[in-house]
């Protein structure tokens, strides 16, 4: 049985932010932003607890990339580049989303040379 990565746990917190995320920044009025963080934050928390489950043993980190970069080109995509507020969020976690991604494949590749 494989150990929990800590990546998973905050990849959960990520997901769990996205979804407040429109409140706590008062963007919720542009509909595009608030459904866009609360429907990504709603897939990152659901798989990535199927993750931690080990219901899933791979693929979580590729979903994961593609979800990150979704995010941060999503302001683009959605036309809500202009609440400053929203598409920060959405790019920070987005990067961050990516980076905890690279560090999962990067962490099992090392264990599985060892």
């Amino acid at each position: 049985m494989r150990n929990v990565r800590w990546q998973d746990w905050l990849a959960i917190g990520l997901g769990v932010w996205l979804l407040l995320s429109p409140w706590q920044l008062e963007h919720t009025l542009n509909h595009a932003a608030t459904a866009n963080a609360c429907g990504v934050g709603i897939v990152v928390i659901v798989y990535d607890l199927i993750s931690v489950g080990r219901l899933v043993e791979q693929g979580q980190e590729i979903l994961n990339i593609l979800l990150g970069a979704w995010l941060f080109l999503s302001p683009y995509a959605l036309n809500f580049r202009d609440e400053i507020g929203a598409t920060r969020n959405a790019m920070a976690v987005g990067i961050a989303i990516v980076v905890l991604a690279i560090w999962q494949i990067f962490d099992a590749t090392r264990i599985r040379h060892k």
